[in-house]
């Protein structure tokens, strides 16, 4: 969808003069904010913090307005910077905003004059309660104070106290989108609820996993259908289906240990357990005594295993290997390489397992799983 976008600054309502038909206000006061001037973001990724600046006006005695053309209900960034701000659902032809809470980290909007924003905080209030967010939160900032202090008994410590919070909120937000977004399948906020908190959440290793997606989205509105996501979302499967269970494994190629080109390829004939990792994934690293044990029990097969590094700085990558023994096939990503993309890779470690003919076979690998599911293959 094509969105253009034209702002400038009013002192005068749009009451004085007729707003032309199609477009979006947005009047807004800074409150409490001292700032010059405001930044409007599309949201990229709003779990990652991710946004892109599409316009920008400037303040006058603490007000502010924007005029957007051909702009469908979604969600939104606005704040003083296109990193501090907050989040909003645009929605209906004026909405009036104004800073409620302003921290460091963010600023909470009131919103007045968009339906769909009151569901959105709705919705919002919910999930933080349903994800223990306040708990994780403070687990996670124990944990990478441990990890940068090289604590790794703290940080087992507190993975495994994680461990209830992050498997029941799992279970809990689940049920709750799954609930909110059966009211909201006719309109664009359920389309956001479904792309952010439901699809990307998910794995397609099956390409019957992938056309049963496809028939579920049809069940959207018109309206739903008629956003950024959509699209995005059929752009992902795509990329799915290229990298589901039966079908050629995309190219991987790197730079080995000593500096020469190493290819997955450079393995067909082999059973090759591709173990996508880096040196400072503390998680990745633990998978090393079960590929070990792996790589023992097949010792006399047509068996490999490539481990495939997102690092960057080559000594971390080397001492890691050493430290570990991690002593097989490794290769290091050229910075920029999008592998992880090709692979739909959310998060590692992520192991896959590709046959002999170069095609996957087994994906999302761990533990035990590294020996019981190649043995189904490798004789």
């Amino acid at each position: 969808m094509k969105t253009s976008i034209k702002s400038f600054v009013v002192l005068i309502s749009c009451g004085l003069f007729a707003c032309q038909p199609g477009k979006q206000i947005i009047q807004g006061e800074t409150g409490n904010l001292n700032t010059n001037k405001m930044y409007l973001c599309e949201v990229v990724s709003d779990y990652w913090k991710s946004h892109r600046a599409v316009d920008s006006v400037d303040v006058i005695d603490g007000k502010f307005m924007f005029e957007l053309e051909n702009v469908q209900p979604e969600l939104y960034f606005l704040g003083d910077s296109p990193n501090h701000g907050g989040y909003f659902f645009l929605d209906g032809k004026r909405i009036k905003v104004q800073p409620e809470k302003v921290t460091e980290e963010e600023i909470l909007w009131k919103v007045e004059g968009s339906s769909l924003d009151q569901k959105y905080r709705a919705f919002m209030e919910q999930w933080d309660e349903a994800t223990f967010k306040q708990i994780t939160d403070s687990l996670d900032t124990l944990f990478f104070q441990a990890r940068d202090a090289g604590n790794r008994e703290e940080m087992a410590r507190i993975k495994e106290e994680s461990i209830y919070y992050y498997d029941e909120g799992r279970a809990r937000s689940a049920a709750l989108v799954k609930e909110v977004l059966e009211k909201n399948k006719e309109n664009s906020f359920g389309m956001y609820l479904y792309y952010y908190k439901q699809f990307q959440h998910k794995d397609f290793p099956m390409l019957e996993e992938i056309i049963a997606e496809k028939a579920y989205i049809e069940s959207f509105g018109a309206a739903a259908k008629n956003t950024r996501y959509l699209p995005w979302v059929m752009e992902k499967l795509g990329k799915y289906e290229g990298c589901a269970i039966g079908h050629e494994a995309p190219k991987i190629v790197g730079k080995d240990t000593l500096g020469n080109e190493l290819k997955l390829s450079d393995l067909r004939g082999n059973y090759v357990l591709v173990d996508f990792w880096n040196s400072y994934c503390h998680w990745c690293r633990e998978e090393t005594p079960a590929l070990k044990r792996a790589l023992e029990h097949f010792a006399r097969k047509n068996f490999k295993i490539l481990g495939v590094s997102s690092d960057r700085v080559k000594k971390l990558w080397m001492d890691a290997i050493h430290e570990d023994g991690s002593y097989w096939d490794h290769l290091m990503l050229e910075k920029g390489d999008d592998v992880m993309d090709r692979y739909c890779i959310k998060g590692i470690p992520h192991i896959i397992l590709v046959g002999p003919d170069g095609k996957i076979l087994a994906k999302e690998l761990r533990g035990q799983d590294l020996i019981d599911v190649p043995d189904q293959f490798v004789k």
